[in-house]
């Protein structure tokens, strides 16, 4: 692995200030890699020039080398929404052509990567290696064929299910439809195995995990799930679930995102949102008891006041108190200590979730990582396989070296 003291490419970090020594060379030798960033979409969308320091959300090519961020996996996100308009295979390539157009425009700094040698190489190259992946399996439209079609355009993971439930697949924030998986499921749980692309079940029902947890042959990953135990959001992992990851030989990768870290901040918003919506059926039920349809009861009044609601409790939520980098490390710890160390790795959900937890604003911070591990009196070998290694363990028996 190169270091960031032997090639001049590789820039120090701005804050190396606030990481001690022994942190700063251990994570700048180590193979640093995060399997879940929501970050092409500002390329394709709001055209921010990624190459750039863009002063805005969680990932740009700058803060990359800064947070010395090896490889990532690169998430095509397509929303429940393009279900209904029958788009969801055009919004999907649509991204991954972004991404492809990235790597071509900043050849010098970034490349795609299909397997973990490329992730190696690249690397070594002193570039970041991205990872083309799908988040949402509806994204196949019910078609085996475009599955196949997608790990040759070089998709390499599938993450079962979004927060809808899919006509193979039940999510953990939606109605169940299938009991978990359906039999069309399970063929593609198979057909992923045989083609080498790794199965993620971040999102999915608890029946949904079982019935891939029996039909897998090969490691699966969650690519951006926590630790239940810490915060009982529906999307994190129960200890049972973590022992049958380790025991399957996957890995668990951490979602920094604030509810699924901290119970306190998951518990305050979904107040906050439940709160928001007694006031919207409040003032619809006003506007429905006008007995007369003056100014205060027409449908521009209702939407005026649902939209001052909606942008006041927006603002209550920003002004819940994060969790921190700690808090991270808090889930990580629980996991290695339930799974075992092999089994955890890091999965931010980057520009997918709100601010970052304080300390790890974006991924420029990831060395404080690395700095609370050696704190907490992790090895440093082990230290390398929650930064990476484990990731690209199950990456290798997925997909091959």
């Amino acid at each position: 692995m190169v270091s960031w003291m032997e090639d001049p490419k590789i820039v120090v970090p701005r804050s190396k200030e606030v990481y001690s020594q022994r942190a700063l060379d251990l994570h700048f030798s180590s193979l640093v890699v995060d399997t879940h960033a929501d970050t092409i979409s500002r390329y394709v969308d709001d055209g921010e020039d990624l190459a750039s320091e863009t002063g805005r959300g969680h990932l740009d090519l700058p803060r990359i080398r800064d947070g010395n961020l090896g490889v990532q996996w690169w998430s095509c996100f397509v929303a429940a929404s393009h279900v209904p308009q029958m788009n969801t295979i055009d919004r999907c390539l649509e991204l991954l052509d972004g991404l492809k157009r990235l790597t071509a425009e900043n050849p010098d700094d970034i490349e795609i990567a299909l397997t973990a040698a490329d992730c190696r190489r690249i690397v070594a190259e002193g570039k970041h290696a991205a990872v083309p992946c799908i988040e949402g399996g509806h994204c196949i439209n019910e078609s085996l064929p475009v599955l196949r079609t997608y790990w040759e355009l070089g998709m390499r993971y599938i993450t079962l299910t979004h927060f809808n439930t899919n006509t193979w697949a039940d999510a953990s924030t939606d109605a169940a439809r299938n009991n978990g998986l359906s039999l069309f499921g399970r063929d593609v749980i198979q057909e992923m195995n045989r083609l080498g692309m790794v199965v993620d079940i971040s999102h999915v029902s608890d029946k949904t995990f079982w019935d891939s947890i029996e039909v897998a042959t090969k490691p699966i990953m969650a690519s951006h799930s926590s630790a239940w135990e810490l915060a009982k959001h529906p999307r994190n992992m129960k200890d049972d679930m973590l022992r049958a990851v380790a025991t399957n030989g996957g890995v668990v990768n951490v979602n920094f995102a604030a509810s699924f870290l901290s119970e306190r901040h998951r518990i305050e918003s979904e107040k906050n949102s439940e709160e928001m919506w007694e006031e919207v059926e409040e003032v619809e039920k006003f506007a429905r008891r006008s007995a007369i349809a003056h100014y205060s009861g027409t449908p521009e009044y209702v939407q005026q006041q649902t939209a001052e609601i909606r942008q006041r409790r927006r603002r209550m939520a920003r002004e819940i108190e994060l969790p921190t980098l700690s808090e991270v490390v808090d889930h990580i710890d629980h996991i290695a200590k339930v799974a075992g160390v092999d089994h955890v790795g890091l999965g931010s959900d980057y520009d997918g979730i709100g601010g970052g937890p304080i300390g790890l604003e974006d991924c420029s911070k990831f060395p404080g990582i690395t700095e609370e591990l050696l704190n907490r009196e992790y090895s440093e070998a082990d230290i390398k396989k929650i930064l990476g290694e484990n990731t690209m363990r199950v990456m290798e028996a997925n997909i091959g070296e």
